[in-house]
């Protein structure tokens, strides 16, 4: 009955109707697999945050964007890592930040930095000092930069920073890549992460992704990327910058504190359960959790065809409902929750038979 009682509240929101949200695509082309957030700067119904954290403060990337109301988010740039002792056990970067006209400067330019930047209309350009758009520095209203622009008006600035050796042997090897890019029109924002590829070859394959100007982000261990409160891409540490993507009019504080709420109803219904029955409680629950996210995904996705073969390639989801938004945050952090009580129950349980095996 209790089960049946959740169910109900949460399938009660699934087929509301509203305004738009933000889209998350999912292709592969040329057998490199995309996956991305996209971003509508006309649409009046969210919003692109930046966010900075000064040098020497890493934070989770989940706790930043729950802080600020966000929905989705991704990590930004380069940054040199406390865990390396080269960084004197230390987090800070040398890239420039702006948030809301101000403007964190490492140097009197920005050198071999580049601005993916936002004016107060949000529209998005490049900017770098005495070189791209070098009249422009004022119109910033916020942006990150980092090195190197991969597109310039559909021309690859690669080999720019080849012949300034200032590609080194991270970005010549074939890994997992991160990037931020706007299309012709400056309509769309796309933040990207593509599977294993070179930087030299990543400016020839964004052409094909409606790239016109593109900037490369940080990867590796940095690489981090959550829609929905869902992670997409698991971070392998904390980090100092990111871009957060809030949708007005759905507050996530309180669907975060609904969702402990839950918790909690569930974790004293099974108090006294054994802990197969506990298992068995929460691994059917959050099956039907999924369920009831997939039901809301595939009414609210469509199939992408290569153009020329019509062979399916990908999709997009594009959830317009603010009810079935909250419905999917609700299920995606409930989910991490009940995986949490899991573990604890996995924990008890294991020690209880450690305890026990030692009467023999």
């Amino acid at each position: 009955m209790f089960k049946k009682g959740v169910l109900i509240i949460l399938f009660s929101l699934l087929f509301s109707q509203g305004v738009f949200a933000n889209n998350y695509i999912e292709k592969t082309v040329d057998g490199y697999k995309f996956r991305v957030v996209k971003y509508d700067t006309k649409s009046s119904d969210y919003i692109f945050k930046v966010w900075v954290n000064p040098d020497y403060w890493a934070t989770n990337l989940r706790d930043l964007m729950e802080s600020n109301n966000g929905i989705s988010a991704i990590n930004w740039v380069f940054f040199c890592p406390e865990s390396y002792s080269e960084c004197g056990w230390k987090n800070f970067t040398n890239n420039e930040r702006y948030v809301t006209w101000f403007k964190l400067w490492t140097s009197s330019s920005t050198q071999d930095r580049v601005v993916f930047a936002v004016d107060s209309e949000n529209k998005p350009f490049l900017f770098q000092t005495n070189k791209i758009n070098q009249l422009d520095e004022e119109k910033i209203y916020y942006w990150l930069a980092n090195f190197p622009v991969l597109l310039q008006d559909w021309v690859s600035r690669y080999q720019d920073y080849v012949d300034l050796w200032l590609i080194d042997y991270k970005m010549k090897a074939k890994m997992q890549r991160n990037f931020i890019c706007s299309d012709v029109t400056n309509r769309y924002i796309y933040t990207w992460y593509i599977s294993e590829i070179t930087l030299e070859n990543l400016p020839e394959e964004l052409i094909k992704l409606w790239c016109s100007n593109a900037l490369n982000l940080d990867a590796g261990w940095s690489s981090a990327m959550i829609y929905n409160s869902r992670y997409i891409i698991w971070p392998g540490r904390d980090i100092l910058d990111w871009v957060i993507i809030e949708r007005k009019w759905l507050d996530t504080k309180k669907l975060i504190e609904n969702s402990k709420n839950i918790e909690k109803l569930i974790e004293n219904k099974l108090k006294n359960k054994t802990y197969k029955e506990k298992s068995d409680f929460l691994n059917n629950f959050t099956n039907t959790l999924n369920k009831i996210r997939t039901t809301i995904y595939d009414k609210n996705s469509s199939d992408i065809f290569d153009t020329e073969t019509w062979k399916k390639i990908g999709y997009e989801i594009n959830v317009k409902s603010v009810k079935n938004l909250e419905v999917v945050y609700l299920v995606n952090y409930l989910n991490k929750l009940l995986y949490e009580l899991k573990n604890v129950y996995s924990e008890e349980y294991n020690k209880q038979v450690d305890k026990e095996s030692l009467l023999f």
